[in-house]
C-alpha cells in the first residue's frame, strides 16, 4: 500500500506538535483519530488544522474506514496548501474513493491531482470502470512493463465488453428473442419467445372463435404482460445493470492482471 506523501508526514510530525507541544502515542486508530480531531477543534492555524485532518484520515485508513477517511480529507482546505501538497491530497482522495467503491469520484480526483500518469495501473482500472476503454488500454500497456504483460493486456482488451444501449434493446425487443440475445441472455429470449407465442396463439384462437371479449381483453392483457412488461420493459430496465456488471468484471480482471 502506498505510504503518505513526504509533505504529509512532515506537517503531521511538526505542525501540530510545535503548536500543542504534545505527542500522539501508538494507540487504536480510532482513538488516535479522536486525538487529531481535538487538535482540529482547538486550532486556529489553517496549517495545523490541515495537518491534523490529513493525519486523521490516515487513522481511518488503518481502520479500513475509507469512506470516513475521504470525508475527513474533504474538510482539508486545499487553498492553504502549496500546489504539490494539494496534488498529493487529491491523489489520496482518489485512493480512498476507490477503496470506498466510488470509481467515478476516484477517477475525477486522480485526474484533478495531475498525478494520473504516475499511477498507470490505478488510472487504467478507473478508466475501464468509466467505459473509457481506449484510454484504459493505453495506460494498461504502459503499466504492463514486459512484452508478455503487454500481450496479456491486448488479449484482455480484445474481449472487452461492448456497452449496451437502451434504444437498441428497445428496438430489438419487437422481435423476441432478439432483445435478450443482444443483452447476452439467449435463454431468457427463448422463454420470452415461447410466452409471447402462447399469448398470441391464445388471442388468435379466441378471435377466430368470435369470442371477442376474451380475445381482445384477455389476449390484450396477456400480450401486455408477456410482450411489453416481461419483454420490452424488462430489457430496457436491465441495460444499466448488465452494463454495470460487465464493466465491473472487466475492470476487476484488469486490476488482477496489472
Amino acid at each position: 500500500m502506498r505510504t503518505l506523501p513526504s509533505f504529509i508526514i512532515s506537517i503531521c510530525l511538526f505542525a501540530p506538535f510545535s503548536v500543542n507541544g504534545q505527542e500522539v502515542p501508538d494507540v487504536n486508530p480510532l482513538e488516535e483519530a479522536l486525538r487529531w480531531e481535538r487538535i482540529v477543534f482547538s486550532s486556529d492555524d489553517p496549517g495545523t488544522t490541515n495537518a491534523a485532518l490529513i493525519a486523521k484520515s490516515g487513522c481511518y485508513e488503518r481502520a479500513a474506514m475509507s469512506a470516513e477517511a475521504l470525508k475527513t480529507l474533504e474538510r482539508v482546505k486545499l487553498y492553504f496548501l502549496d500546489p504539490e501538497a494539494a496534488s498529493d491530497v487529491l491523489a489520496l482522495k482518489a485512493r480512498y474513493s476507490k477503496e470506498a467503491g466510488d470509481m467515478g469520484a476516484a477517477l475525477g480526483f486522480l485526474e484533478e491531482s495531475g498525478k494520473a500518469d504516475e499511477s498507470p495501473e490505478l488510472y487504467a482500472v478507473l478508466l475501464a470502470w468509466s467505459w473509457r476503454l481506449p484510454e484504459a488500454r493505453e495506460q494498461a500497456l504502459r503499466a504492463a512493463g514486459s512484452e508478455a504483460g503487454r500481450e496479456a493486456v491486448e488479449r484482455l482488451f480484445r474481449h472487452a465488453p461492448k456497452r449496451k444501449k437502451e434504444n437498441v434493446a428497445a428496438a430489438l425487443s419487437f422481435i423476441p428473442p432478439a432483445g435478450q440475445i443482444y443483452l447476452g441472455q439467449p435463454w431468457k429470449g427463448i422463454l420470452s419467445m415461447i410466452l409471447n407465442a402462447g399469448a398470441a396463439g391464445f388471442t388468435a384462437y379466441e378471435l377466430i372463435g368470435h369470442d371477442w371479449i376474451s380475445g381482445f381483453l384477455g389476449g390484450g392483457l396477456l400480450l401486455n404482460e408477456t410482450f411489453f412488461k416481461a419483454n420490452m420493459e424488462k430489457n430496457i430496465s436491465s441495460v444499466d445493470e448488465i452494463n454495470r456488471r460487465s464493466i465491473e468484471e472487466f475492470a476487476l480482471s484488469l486490476e488482477q492482471l496489472l
